[in-house]
């Protein structure tokens, strides 16, 4: 479902980079979701000072010249619950990736690796919330959505996963 963000009196500006299009969606006066997408999206921007500070830090994330993020931000629809687990994947150190057992513990809940997986397929600001740092325990990606409409094992939302993921260790 797209939201029409004009009428919600939201803003949002968008990034074209190597790995698709990144529409940065802001209240005003938080970042509250990112969205991706790996063609144009429909609707014209509408941008204010955090959708353009947003993509400003992410172009420079992609480029290299920055390995954390300094925005406001209000994850649209979370649950105080689900706010916790974003603020324990904010956590997860640059360049590095765990298993979401590893990611469980992280978060105070050891015997919770199902909800941490729920926690980064839900996660509505990807790379910021940094989600695809967190694997399977063999290594392996498993799953990553990115916010996009495509299914989480769709080829390019795991080479997205992938990029991230090499990008962060080439820089570290």
């Amino acid at each position: 479902m797209t939201v029409n963000t004009a009428a919600a009196g939201l803003f949002r500006a968008t990034l074209h980079s190597q790995l698709g299009y990144m529409r940065a969606v802001s209240d005003g006066r938080h970042l509250i979701r990112l969205d991706w997408d790996q063609s144009l999206f429909a609707t014209p921007d509408n941008p204010d000072d955090v959708s353009r500070e947003t993509c400003r830090q992410l172009a420079a994330y992609l480029a290299g010249e920055r390995q954390e993020f300094t925005l406001p931000l209000r994850a649209a629809g979370m649950s105080a619950t689900a706010l916790c687990w974003l603020t324990a994947m904010a956590r997860i150190p640059y360049g590095t990736t765990m298993s979401y057992a590893e990611f469980a513990r992280l978060a105070g809940k050891p015997r919770a690796p199902r909800t941490a997986g729920t926690a980064c397929s839900t996660n509505p600001i990807p790379v910021i919330y940094p989600c695809h740092r967190v694997v399977r325990s063999d290594g392996t990606l498993g799953n990553y959505g990115g916010v996009s409409n495509m299914p989480a094992r769709h080829p390019d939302n795991l080479g997205r996963k992938q990029a991230l993921i090499d990008l962060e260790r080439r820089f570290a």
